[in-house]
């Protein structure tokens, strides 16, 4: 069955392309989750059940060409989401900064950064794009990317060195500053 066969039969309620939908996707969304989750089979499982879920729930959005991509999206937000309440409690003094941090104002600082993290990205080369939407996108540590890539590690760790400084010259070039830069930097993951 075709995806845009299976997107019909999903878009008609019939289950068995659910069924295949599950059979064909789950090796994927359950390796995204379970980078972001390591050691979390039980974490795991469940929110591979709840991606599908969703789709479920959702299935007039999808497109042809665009299901692996969306079921990717889906696990990750909930893979972070998970480990975002699994955290401990901080006190109270640490919470209000983290409200003020997390208002209106700076969720749209975070997509005005990842529009412009993205940007960047097209200027760099395909091979190297790709290593670091693995690394910093999909959570892929240096080696399962280099690998996947079939590039041995230390090429791709001065890939990777080379791409931020290659971005970081991008940015400031169209005249973002340093903050905004440093978004990208502080801790080596694009954030937004």
């Amino acid at each position: 069955m075709t995806e845009e066969q299976l997107i019909k039969s999903l878009r008609q309620g019939d289950l068995p392309a659910l069924e295949a939908l599950i059979d064909r996707y789950t090796p994927y969304v359950s390796a995204v989750i379970s980078r972001i989750l390591r050691g979390r089979q039980a974490d795991v499982e469940e929110l591979t059940a709840d991606v599908f879920l969703a789709a479920w729930g959702n299935r007039a959005k999808l497109r042809p060409g665009q299901v692996k991509g969306y079921l990717g999206a889906i696990a990750r937000n909930r893979a972070f989401n998970l480990l975002r309440a699994s955290r401990e409690s901080l006190p109270l003094e640490e919470d209000v900064l983290l409200l003020e941090a997390d208002g209106p104002d700076r969720e749209l600082d975070k997509k005005e950064t990842a529009q412009m993290v993205n940007r960047a990205l097209g200027h760099l080369d395909r091979p190297q794009r790709e290593l670091f939407v693995r690394h910093y996108y999909y959570g892929q540590t240096v080696q399962e990317a280099a690998e996947a890539m079939g590039l041995n590690q230390s090429t791709a760790k001065t890939w990777l060195r080379r791409g931020r400084a290659a971005l970081k010259a991008i940015l400031e070039q169209e005249g973002y500053g340093h903050e905004a830069v440093g978004d990208f930097q502080t801790d080596g993951r694009v954030h937004g």
